[in-house]
């Protein structure tokens, strides 16, 4: 009897296990080198904000933070086509049940989107694209599109320049999530003056040292900065500068500390991190 009562405790915990619980979830999921973020709203709502380099990374990460029978995701978001943001997003379709799917209006239609644009094909996903001012609403999550702008030129852009750059509100409380948006974006953003102050920052392109200017950190002013990076990775993320503009700020990154998640009850944040066994 005491072995059963321990089964079935441990099958309502993991039936607890990411059901809604009144608090924005952000969760910077460890899927090496590159981005994938899964956001719980409040009210349940689910939203993956890329899929990083692995399918078979982001799988088991969203098996960590989805209720084991949850099949369904109300929103994707592909900020760029590149292979570190879009591969792991490929079986996602297949594994998922989406409510609509959402990337930029400018990488789109890049070379490199051809296996996203397959994927798609095959689909019967809502599907729009997007430049700034577009706005996506979670319940009372609100998601703002700050970037990129649709004055700015396909053949201008390159697929870093036309990622996505998101600011996430609910409350009191803000995110910045900035895809790989260069040092060019971030000085275009700000001259044009957008609303940039926020309490967390996703750091740009893996703390790469063509992003994160010292201007754009002094505007942002985050509490706190999360770097999605790959231990050992070839390309030296992140940049010591980098690290040095964020002398002040709280920084976690994903390969020492892991999976970072950041709640927040619309007034406060609170952070906690993960290593894997």
């Amino acid at each position: 009897m005491t072995g059963l009562l321990a089964v079935c405790a441990s099958l309502v915990w993991l039936g607890l296990r990411g059901s809604p619980d009144g608090r924005l979830h952000i969760f910077f999921l460890d899927v090496g080198q590159g981005d994938a973020i899964f956001i719980s709203t409040p009210d349940g709502r689910q939203i993956l904000v890329d899929g990083g380099p692995s399918p078979d990374a982001l799988l088991d990460e969203l098996g960590d933070v989805m209720p084991f029978w949850d099949r369904s995701l109300d929103l994707v978001v592909l900020t760029h086509p590149d292979a570190d943001h879009m591969n792991g997003l490929l079986v996602v379709p297949e594994r998922y049940r989406i409510g609509r799917v959402v990337d930029s209006a400018l990488s789109a239609g890049s070379d490199d989107a051809a296996a996203w644009a397959a994927v798609l094909s095959t689909s019967e996903i809502p599907h729009i694209t997007v430049f700034r001012g577009a706005q996506l609403r979670a319940g009372n999550v609100l998601l703002t599109v700050l970037g990129p702008p649709a004055n700015l030129s396909a053949a201008a852009a390159g697929d870093n320049a036309a990622s996505l750059v998101l600011r996430l509100d609910y409350g009191r409380t803000s995110a910045l999530l900035t895809g790989d948006a260069p040092e060019a974006v971030e000085t275009e953003m700000l001259a044009a003056t957008l609303p940039l102050d926020v309490d967390v920052l996703k750091v740009g392109h893996h703390g790469s040292a063509d992003s994160t200017s010292g201007a754009f950190v002094a505007a942002v002013s985050p509490q706190l900065a999360v770097i999605q990076v790959g231990s050992g990775n070839s390309f030296g993320h992140p940049a010591p500068a980098v690290l040095d503009r964020l002398r002040d700020v709280e920084v976690l990154r994903t390969d020492l500390n892991g999976r970072v998640e950041a709640i927040s009850d619309g007034t406060a944040w609170q952070v906690r991190s993960r290593r894997h066994p």
